[in-house]
């Protein structure tokens, strides 16, 4: 029976991205703010799991 491993690291990511977005769509388009915002949260905590 093969392995699952599940990286709890990406689960974080996930979950802040999307709690970001959802707060974070507020105005304008939601679908296009909340995938920028997403997207930025993603980016900006991988580059500070460097440093942690």
């Amino acid at each position: 029976m093969p392995d699952v491993t599940i990286n709890l690291w990406t689960l974080i990511l996930g979950a802040a991205s999307g709690l970001a977005a959802v707060f974070g769509a507020r105005a304008g388009n939601r679908l296009v703010m909340g995938a920028i915002i997403g997207a930025a949260t993603a980016a900006i905590l991988t580059i500070a799991r460097g440093y942690i």
